[in-house]
């Protein structure tokens, strides 16, 4: 009996031991690729953070990089800089954390490079050979479009042509819904069609969605795809008038937080800003936060969320930053319950509450007269 336990013992270690080197190993992506010019810059980012995971020169044709991915499996781009960084290539990959290569050329470089060593990127390519072309000829319509504003030449009746219900980029953005959904029926029970389905939900009724989790195989069941998509079922928009959704989340100071209990001071008004450290839209939105904070501070509190999976980030930059209102964070990032009950869709996204914990107001996105509305909201 005890020779048994022991056997037994030393196969769990032997498990978990595997388990955790996969969870720390990282990728690592071989390139060989042909037309780009010597020392041109490769930078390998995470798509849905923004979040650089490495950068490199192309050398001889080559390159190599490497990095790890906190939501693996996940689309990463690989974007190369030539000619002084004049020329701008693109490619993306479906990948997890794995040993990949790739090759291509420059010519071809943006409609889809070959990787092998994947088996997460095969669906992805596929995928793309099915709505390549419509995302070809859609990007035709806006240069003819481009082309008419600058002539002066766009008037109502070209704007209904272009963008009505029956408009020409309208038909092809339909085209291309029928196209993903049809994908998503069809491999549903995989990474990659079940990331499309939590990335395009807003596309979606939630009759197809539920549908789809009904398809499921046992062992998706339990995913984070699934836990987004629950969510997302069962919690209505917040509207304007409507109280806010609690959630947990841990501040800066280690401290595990209820959402609602910002509403217990006497604050008239609560900002709660979704941010992430690698957006470009939120590093130009923090003076003006910060000096709106300092300006409104006996009446508004400002809340930031981190929604990026990767803790160390969060705390690094948030020091960084020399942000001293309070800010959360959670281990599940972009999949956690408050990013998808507050229908986060990029950040930055802000919402106003008032003293009740009543929607004042939301905005998505950063421009030049975000600060001016939130201060005329909080009069």
């Amino acid at each position: 009996m005890k020779k048994n336990f022991a056997h037994i013992l030393v196969i769990a270690l032997i498990i978990t031991f595997i388990s955790c080197e996969e969870k720390q190993n990282g990728f690592e992506i071989s390139a060989y690729l042909d037309g780009f010019t010597e020392n041109s810059k490769v930078i390998v980012s995470d798509i849905s953070s923004q979040k650089v995971l490495d950068s490199t020169k192309i050398i001889d044709g080559k390159f190599f990089a490497n990095g790890f991915l906190d939501n693996a499996p996940s689309s990463i781009s690989v974007i190369i800089l030539s000619d002084e960084g004049k020329e701008r290539n693109y490619s993306s990959i479906f990948m997890g954390n794995e040993n990949v290569s790739i090759s291509g050329d420059k010519a071809t470089f943006d409609k889809g490079i070959e990787v092998k060593g994947s088996k997460y990127h095969g669906l992805k390519a596929d995928y793309d050979k099915r709505v390549n072309p419509l995302y070809d000829e859609r990007d035709k319509k806006l240069m003819q479009m481009f082309a008419l504003r600058n002539d002066g030449k766009w008037n109502d009746s070209l704007q209904s042509a272009y963008w009505s219900e029956t408009g020409l980029i309208t038909k092809i953005d339909n085209e291309t819904s029928k196209i993903t959904e049809k994908f998503i029926s069809e491999n549903i029970n995989s990474d990659f069609a079940l990331s499309q389905l939590v990335t395009n939900k807003n596309d979606f009724s939630k009759e197809f969605i539920q549908n789809q989790l009904d398809n499921l195989e046992p062992r998706f069941k339990e995913s984070r795809y699934v836990n987004v998509l629950e969510t997302y079922l069962k919690n209505k928009p917040l509207e304007s008038g409507a109280s806010f959704y609690d959630f947990k989340a841990e501040d800066q100071n280690g401290q595990s937080v209820d959402f609602a209990s910002f509403f217990n001071n006497n604050k008239d008004f609560t900002l709660l800003e979704f941010y992430s450290p690698h957006c470009s839209w939120c590093k130009k939105a923090l003076p003006e936060i910060k000096e709106l904070e300092k300006a409104e501070k006996e009446k508004l509190q400002i809340i930031t969320y981190n929604v990026d999976k990767n803790k160390e980030d969060w705390l690094k930059t948030t020091k960084l930053n020399g942000i001293t209102w309070t800010t959360l964070w959670n281990e599940n990032g972009r999949y956690s319950d408050a990013y998808t009950k507050y229908r986060v869709a990029g950040t930055p996204t802000y919402y106003l509450f008032d003293k009740q914990g009543n929607v004042v107001e939301k905005w998505t996105g950063y421009d030049e007269k975000l600060i001016a509305d939130i201060k005329n909201s909080i009069k």
